[in-house]
């Protein structure tokens, strides 16, 4: 082999190498990245999004830029991160609003299941159902009983319209078989005072949006939509332990890649949120928002993933819920 052949087959072995998966994951992150928030500036995932991402400068020695893409229910954001490279360097934290789109909207530009890699689940915070506090039924046994005395008489909001918690709603009614008007709204920040105004019996709603009122004693919190009590309000009872196993709603925060970035990068990017949810300043800040680290591995965010997109799918046909 001639001296200029051997000379570029050795710098093409260089090239080769540098390109691959292993080799990019030690390099990574070379450059800025971009992190998409599908959502507005302002709420809770925008909120955990630039504290994970200020993190991640600190631990991988790289700038991370958040970027609020919000509209179509989120699914702008995620668009823009289907179609982006996938080389690790376009991530998107995002709500779980994903898993309830696969199923309420006719027609997605990418596929909930396939156009993604799972990175990590962030944290968690349970919806609740509650009620002003001058509401007649005192626990969940009475107001089911009530409900079902009056069928059609209680009112209730869950904020946007094919939300997660406009499903907890959904799937209170399902499971404990009573009929309960559902009032549509945008957003809490309407819901929140027609409850208190009595124009609305019921909410399902997060812990964040009603703290205050809970703490001055004008609402009320029936049941925590979870298996275990929350660590934040430890004295509020669980939907399970009142007889209602199932009636399990949580609001939930994630990092996805685009499908196809490589494992190393995802394991890279793991290894490092996870060390960043174990951070004692992280956590409570996390708990302002009374929101749970989770971490884990790709694969366990991956099955969360799958779980609730059939779990809300059930909620949904049943009650024939569609947004175009």
């Amino acid at each position: 082999m001639k001296t200029s052949a051997r000379a570029l087959f050795a710098a093409l072995a260089v090239a080769a190498a540098a390109a691959s998966p292993l080799a990019m994951a030690d390099n990574y992150p070379s450059k800025p990245v971009r992190v998409i928030v599908p959502v507005t500036a302002g709420g809770g995932v925008d909120t955990a999004a630039r504290l994970i991402a200020t993190h991640l400068r600190a631990e991988l020695g790289q700038t991370f830029v958040v970027e609020n893409k919000p509209g179509a229910g989120g699914n702008i954001g995620l668009d823009l991160l289907a179609k982006a490279p996938a080389d690790g360097y376009t991530l998107a934290i995002i709500p779980n609003t994903m898993t309830i789109n696969h199923t309420l909207m006719n027609k997605l530009p990418f596929d909930t299941l396939k156009s993604f890699a799972p990175v990590v689940q962030i944290g968690t915070t349970p919806a609740v159902l509650g009620a002003r506090a001058d509401l007649a039924p005192k626990s969940l046994k009475d107001l089911v009983a009530y409900a079902k005395g009056n069928p059609g008489k209680l009112s209730y909001a869950g904020c946007d319209t094919g939300s997660a918690l406009h499903l907890a709603g959904e799937m209170f009614k399902q499971q404990a078989n009573v009929d309960i008007t559902h009032v549509p709204y945008k957003g809490c920040s309407d819901s929140v005072p027609n409850v208190l105004g009595g124009q609305v019996d019921l909410i399902f709603i997060t812990l964040t949006n009603i703290a205050g009122y809970l703490k001055d004693g004008r609402m009320r919190v029936y049941a925590v939509a979870a298996d275990q009590r929350t660590p934040y309000a430890p004295d509020l009872p669980t939907g399970a332990e009142q007889g209602f196993p199932g009636f399990n709603i949580d609001i939930w925060y994630g990092m996805l890649a685009p499908a196809g970035t490589p494992r190393e990068i995802v394991a890279r990017l793991n290894s490092a949120v996870n060390a960043i949810l174990k951070k004692p300043e992280v956590q409570s800040t996390l708990a302002t928002s009374y929101l749970t680290p989770v971490g884990g591995t790709p694969e366990q965010f991956g099955q969360k993933i799958r779980s609730d997109i059939d779990r809300y799918g059930a909620v949904i046909r049943k009650a024939n819920i569609r947004i175009e």
